[in-house]
């Protein structure tokens, strides 16, 4: 039997990277899949690999910043399923890392409909029916940029305020058996951060070598640690932010005694 088995999961910005790395381990072990991501061919993409496993799974295309798109997935979900076990609020994007001086003014909305107010959006409801059930997780993808200063100056401020609404979400559902947590990855190979360093906006010698581990993750890096988090294993845990990102947060003042 799997971890999982019988379990209904939604993943958020499924279609590739992290969310695909996720929504495969968490069919992996034993739970049935829903894929929203804005990019309908790329969630049936995943949604074939998920069917391969042997798991049932909805592919949806969904924009998780529109309230009327986030309440049709989850009324899909709940007609197809009956119920939502798990959410893993993955979607979300970045920005170049630019001065505030100079990063241009329409990431400031960008990122904040996509980092904070989709994954909001997403919480609010998956919350109202694991309320009801009176039972639940929630797994927000947050950042290393939410926990310590890096030149993302949009995209850090919006990770910090992911942490944060874990934390609140955590107290505020802990008595009726819903837990609340995130990981914060440090850089992971996905295909956002490969087309960044294709375009020169990341340096990966550079990035690397600040990595103590001299690594970057890998997307199941992500996912197997989300496994974790969201199965019985870790039914005592809520509220955490859980970094996996080879030691960065380590480093402190380290690196200038070389």
């Amino acid at each position: 039997m799997g971890a999982l088995d019988g379990k209904i999961a939604v993943v958020t910005g499924a279609g590739s990277g992290i969310g695909r790395s996720i929504a495969r381990v968490l069919a992996q072990a034993g739970a049935h899949i829903v894929i929203p991501d804005i990019n309908h061919d790329a969630a049936r993409e995943t949604a074939r690999e998920i069917q391969e496993l042997g798991r049932q799974t909805l592919a949806i295309e969904a924009d998780v910043t529109r309230k009327d798109h986030v309440n049709l997935l989850f009324d899909m979900t709940l007609n197809e399923f009956g119920k939502v076990d798990i959410l893993i609020n993955n979607a979300g994007t970045t920005h170049p890392t630019q001065s505030i001086l100079d990063l241009d003014l329409h990431y400031v909305d960008k990122i904040f409909d996509l980092d904070y107010k989709g994954l909001y959006l997403c919480c609010r409801r998956a919350g109202k029916e694991m309320v009801k059930q009176k039972s639940g997780c929630i797994l927000n993808i947050s950042s290393i940029a939410g926990l310590t200063p890096l030149p993302l100056v949009m995209y850090g401020p919006m990770k910090s305020a992911v942490n944060m609404l874990t934390k609140i979400l955590a107290r505020e559902w802990a008595q009726f058996n819903i837990r609340v947590n995130a990981i914060a990855p440090g850089y992971v190979l996905t295909p956002l951060i490969r087309d960044m360093i294709e375009k020169g906006q990341r340096d990966p010698k550079a990035l690397i070598e600040r990595i103590p581990m001299k690594a970057m993750s890998d997307p199941d890096d992500i996912a197997e640690a989300a496994l974790f988090l969201v199965s019985s294993g870790a039914r005592h845990i809520t509220g955490t932010i859980l970094p996996v990102e080879g030691g960065w947060l380590t480093d402190g003042g380290w690196s200038a005694y070389k």
